[in-house]
């Protein structure tokens, strides 16, 4: 087999300068992306982080430092003259500081007041009072406490990386008989590729040929392996574990499934949750403030060592990562068991959900509708009444219309006729044949239409609804010439989803549909949900204003839906979430949050963590405030000095992360 090796390599940057000036760089290099994604943001004093080099040489200045410091203490013990311990701590404190107080001169002179300034000046304050040894304490603990912190934030991040990086670089493409090795992006659709055991499934794609099992849990967080053969889709991103099998490519790599998954989730960690214009306030105003305070200080004590633990204590490091660091453990957790949160903003209003808007279709229901009975009027030929409703249909995506497709193709119908073909949503579609002009679709597309329905088709519409049977009304040239029974059924979970929803303190459940009352209520019967809860006979682009009804009542909104056809209610809802939607990379682009598994009891699994994720930004807040003025109160009493200070001030740092990691656990036992 010929071997085609070719390196189209784009370096993705996650990264953002935070208000402690510091840039918190990972650079990573994947091959199937054209662009560059900056994300996320770290709170620090003062070092450059990537994963290459700049870990290497920020170890060996740490190092280096460590090592001077050392010397300059065991100089004091060891009856070392003055010049030689002050020279071993001035070389020591201008190894760990410099990097701090380089960060806050650029901060400044790029128009960014960033707090841990307040580090560096303490450094050059307890340098100029001759307090060499001092400063070189002060500066190696923040340094070792920056690598301890940039570890414990990293983690989150580096977990929501291993996701991008499931993506491969090339598939085993059939050329001229052979396979050869070609770059992602370079599949296009409609090639064979061979999927190896072992390999990851480079693009989307449909088996032609062979078995095999499939490990999904990239997509959908379940880690039991999914069979597939001929005909079955696989999705880019899953792990081919046991049998060799060969695709054919429907997706091209950027339009895949899994790219448009890790988009979801880069875009997620860059976006500021809602907390932060009030760090961005916070931090305008607090540096001034805490520099008049130090003064006071060194005024009303005559101590400027007290001053100076002042400058360090203050500086806030562990608040301005409260929320960022909260929100990217929560996001991590989340994808990597398929929830996809686009923004920290939804997760904090996931936490204030008391309201849940259902879709029938696809959502409370399985979606896989079959046709359950037809009847054709006027003497119409039956079999020609299918076939012209598959023609009409051929070109919809909705599920009344594949069940409609599949039942014509059961009794070898082609669904061939129609030219030219109208969806209009919530109706059903028009159409233009041979035979005369086509309308598929409800009674309210009937009446609006200006077709007139006979009373014994009426009737028939009653029985098939009371029975929860959605009736679909088939037209010829403005004459009804047949009806189809589609019924679709309720998901075994969704009756103990709505359930626990209500014992979990959302108060209000409620199902939006297109289809009669009879029907949804039937559903809504099955699913435990209120009749007066149920909203029926709804187009589209009707379900925003419900939604927007509920909120100006003051309710806190989350809606399910499919992604599709429920964009605007999903942008309008506090929360939109569209699920099952692997096959449906346009629900990755129009939703708030993404479900990838193919049932329901994700849903309180999001509400769950978004409860978790507010929980712990308001401790970890509360915290960080708390102990930052405890500290200065202690530091200005004289009990915190210098170097206590700054080991206090890391270990609130530490704390603050370490709570915020603690937000993935138990989330497996909330399905």
């Amino acid at each position: 087999m010929g071997v085609k090796e070719e390196n189209h390599s784009d370096s993705v940057s996650c990264g953002e300068i935070c208000h402690c000036g510091h840039d918190h760089g990972h650079n990573h290099e994947h091959d199937h992306r054209h662009e560059e994604h900056e994300c996320g943001s770290a709170c620090a004093c003062g070092h450059d982080h990537g994963h290459d080099g700049g870990n290497t040489k920020e170890y060996a200045i740490l190092a280096v430092g460590g090592i001077l410091l050392a010397a300059a203490i065991a100089g004091e013990y060891l009856g070392l003259s003055n010049i030689a311990v002050s020279s071993f701590a001035v070389l020591s404190a201008l190894c760990t500081g410099i990097p701090i107080i380089l960060s806050s001169v650029r901060g400044l002179l790029g128009g960014r007041q960033n707090v841990c300034e307040l580090a560096g000046i303490a450094i050059i304050a307890a340098i100029l009072i001759g307090e060499y040894v001092t400063a070189a304490e002060v500066g190696f603990i923040l340094s070792l406490g920056e690598i301890a912190e940039e570890y414990a934030y990293g983690k989150s991040r580096r977990d929501i990386e291993k996701i991008a990086a499931l993506h491969p670089e090339h598939g085993l493409v059939e050329r001229g008989g052979d396979f050869v090795e070609v770059p992602v992006d370079e599949i296009e659709v409609g090639d064979t590729v061979l999927i190896r055991p072992g390999d990851v499934v480079p693009s989307d794609g449909i088996v032609t040929s062979g078995a095999t099992s499939v490990d999904e849990s990239c997509l959908t967080g379940e880690s039991v392996p999914v069979e597939k053969a001929t005909g079955d889709p696989v999705y880019s991103g899953s792990i081919n574990i046991d049998g060799a099998v060969r695709i054919e490519v429907t997706k091209r790599s950027r339009d895949s499934t899994y790219s448009k998954i890790v988009d979801f989730v880069r875009e997620a960690e860059k976006r500021r949750p809602p907390t932060y214009p009030f760090i961005e306030k916070f931090a305008s105003i607090y540096t001034p403030l805490t520099l008049v305070v130090t003064a006071l200080t060194w005024i009303f004590t005559g101590s400027i060592e007290r001053a100076i633990t002042i400058l360090i204590v203050a500086c806030p490091c562990a608040l301005l990562l409260s929320t960022p660091s909260a929100v990217i453990s929560a996001i991590g957790a989340g994808a990597r068991r398929g929830i996809l949160v686009k923004s920290g903003l939804y997760l904090e209003e996931a936490g204030k959900i008391d309201s849940v808007i259902f879709d029938k279709t696809g959502t409370l229901t399985s979606g896989r509708m079959r046709v359950k009975t037809t009847r054709a009027f006027g003497g119409f030929d039956e079999e020609l009444m299918i076939n012209l409703a598959a023609a009409a249909e051929c070109g919809s995506g909705h599920p009344v219309a594949a069940a409609i497709l599949d039942f014509a193709a059961e009794k070898g119908l082609n669904g061939n006729g129609c030219l030219q073909v109208k969806s209009l949503p919530g109706l059903g579609v028009k159409g233009e044949s041979d035979s005369g002009n086509i309308l598929v679709g409800n009674i309210r597309f009937m009446d609006e239409s200006g077709v007139s329905v006979p009373a014994p088709v009426s009737a028939e519409i009653e029985e098939l609804s009371a029975s929860g049977i959605s009736p679909v009304l088939l037209s010829l040239d403005n004459e009804i010439i047949g009806l189809l029974g589609v019924e679709d059924s309720v998901r075994d979970e969704s009756p103990s989803v709505v359930r626990d929803l209500k014992e979990n303190g959302i108060t209000n459940v409620s199902i939006v549909s297109g289809d009669r009352k009879e029907i949804a209520e039937s559903v809504a019967d099955k699913c435990g949900i209120e009749r007066e809860n149920v909203y029926s006979g709804i187009a589209p682009g009707e379900k925003r204003s419900i939604v927007d009804r509920f909120q100006k009542d003051g309710k806190k909104v989350c809606f399910v839906g499919d992604g599709v056809n429920d964009a605007p209610a999903l942008a309008q809802a506090n929360a939109g979430v569209a699920i099952g939607s692997r096959k449906n990379t346009v629900a990755i682009e129009t939703s708030h949050v993404v479900l990838l598994g193919e049932g329901l009891g994700q849903i309180l699994s999001f509400i769950r963590l978004g409860r978790k994720t507010v929980r712990t930004i308001k401790i970890n807040v509360a915290f960080a405030l708390s102990f930052t003025f405890i500290l200065m109160a202690m530091a200005f009493l004289g009990i915190v000095h210098p170097a206590a200070g700054a080991l206090g001030h890391q270990a609130a740092v530490l704390l603050v992360l370490a709570n915020s990691a603690l937000i993935p656990l138990g989330m497996d036992r909330w399905n």
